[in-house]
């Protein structure tokens, strides 16, 4: 039954990245013709007609996309209209300069969630636990590019202690992850939050203390083992979340990302460029969800039960 279950998730996987690459191709060749920005308002409209043709625009849309689907079968995801350079190529290339972004900020996230929640399931109900809910609930609104914006201010123009583009060292990544990762700790502290006080209601629990053992002892030894399977499933998931919020942080930070690349190539309608990197982020936020429920049923017995 395990077996048949992921086999039924990789179909799955395989209908949304289809659906993905349909939508993409639909909604890039019905917005505009890609020579009328290669061309200019100076081109002639013989020329522009000639362009057009040249790209694969005069024939019908069903006939282009088995056209472009082809090609994908075949690895080919088009050329850019820009740099003339394969699509596919430039996104694979850009793609692990956001996935640096993404997965340090993940993790810093996660770690300011965990010891919040961990101070919280201690001093449950506290002045201290009131104190740390609001402050956080007010995180949840703060905008990326506000809160980037806020950030460059202070830290780069009047400290001077970061820089506030681009990609040079190490210290070029602060910035921009704190950007990503301020706005989401309050997702994860409210999960992380909710899994921990219902592993602390459970009969269990209450044995443990009938038996004398002290509330850090349960928190560290206990809770946290059986609240870690949901809670790295819902974060691993923040991932995705974090791939679409780089659109703006990227932009603010000129960071050689995809959402750089995907904003740059929406304005100039590189429509190869815009549909590979859709792609693109489609297949990664797929693969996530499939490795999340794969990890769920292999480390959760109680999951491995339903299942079967």
């Amino acid at each position: 039954m395990v077996t048949r279950f992921i086999i039924n998730r990789l179909l799955q996987s395989v209908v949304v990245v289809f659906g993905a690459v349909v939508i993409s191709f639909l909604l890039t060749n019905t917005i505009g013709r890609p020579a009328d920005v290669i061309g200019g308002p100076q081109m002639t409209a013989e020329a522009r007609a000639a362009l057009n043709a040249e790209l694969g625009y005069d024939k019908p849309l069903a006939m282009r996309f088995m056209h472009y689907l082809s090609g994908i079968f075949q690895g080919d995801f088009g050329n850019s209209y820009r740099t003339g350079s394969d699509a596919m190529g430039e996104v694979v290339t850009a793609f692990p300069n956001t996935l640096i972004l993404v997965v340090l900020a993940i993790l810093l996230a996660a770690a300011l969630a965990l010891m919040l929640t961990i101070f919280s399931a201690r001093h449950r109900e506290s002045r201290n636990d009131r104190f740390i809910r609001r402050t956080v609930g007010a995180l949840q609104g703060m905008p990326e590019f506000w809160l980037g914006l806020m950030l460059i201010l202070v830290f780069s123009a009047n400290l001077q202690l970061l820089p506030s583009f681009g990609f040079y060292n190490l210290s070029s990544v602060v910035l921009p992850v704190v950007t990503l990762a301020l706005p989401t700790v309050p997702t994860l502290y409210r999960v992380f939050r909710g899994q921990m006080l219902d592993v602390l209601g459970n009969d269990f629990v209450e044995a443990m203390r009938a038996r004398g053992l002290s509330e850090r002892v349960i928190v560290y030894r206990h809770a946290l083992r059986n609240m870690l399977g949901p809670s790295v499933n819902f974060t691993a998931l923040q991932l995705g979340y974090l791939i679409s919020a780089c659109v703006i942080v990227e932009t603010i930070f000129s960071w050689p990302g995809i959402g750089n690349l995907m904003i740059s190539a929406v304005l100039t309608r590189d429509f190869a460029v815009v549909q590979a990197t859709i792609i693109m982020v489609a297949a990664f936020y797929v693969l996530l969800n499939l490795i999340s429920d794969i990890f769920i049923l292999v480390s959760d017995p109680r999951v491995r039960m339903v299942k079967a």
